[in-house]
């Protein structure tokens, strides 16, 4: 019995703390959703980063996905910020990838930023540096 109650307390816990990261997780998605295409990149208006997205190519919102993950990649042993990046499917093997800075080194919510601008097309990965260059691809559907 005494195992049971053990084993059944671990995962309140387990799940507790599960549902405490997801909720972090929801809330800086939310966030780069709304973030404005304008503070990342001047050259365009002011619309909420997850709309823009979704002018690109009017895509389904099955179409694009959200994760977080650090910006370092992790597996190193160094902290790295917080990222949310935007994946969009344009084709059967094309996805779009727009990762931006959510959270500082300490996981304080920061000014978001671009992180990282890059597609996977069949098996090549092709990095961008601008954003209306990325943006350009995304229009184009691949290269």
């Amino acid at each position: 019995m005494h195992l049971f109650r053990t084993c059944a307390a671990l995962s309140v816990l387990c799940w507790s703390h599960a549902a405490d990261v997801s909720a972090q997780d929801s809330a800086l998605v939310e966030r780069a959703r709304r973030v404005s295409v304008a503070s990342l990149d001047s050259s365009f208006a002011a619309m909420p980063f997850e709309q823009w997205l979704t002018t690109l190519r009017q895509l389904p919102p099955s179409a694009l996905q959200w994760e977080v993950n650090d910006c370092g990649e992790g597996g190193d042993g160094l902290k790295a910020p917080t990222c949310v990046e935007a994946i969009l499917e344009l084709a059967p093997a094309t996805t779009a990838h727009a990762s931006l800075i959510m959270a500082g080194l300490d996981g304080a919510p920061g000014e978001a930023a671009i992180w990282m601008l890059y597609a996977v097309a069949q098996d090549s990965i092709v990095d961008f540096k601008r954003l209306g260059d990325w943006a350009a691809f995304v229009r184009a559907g691949s290269r």
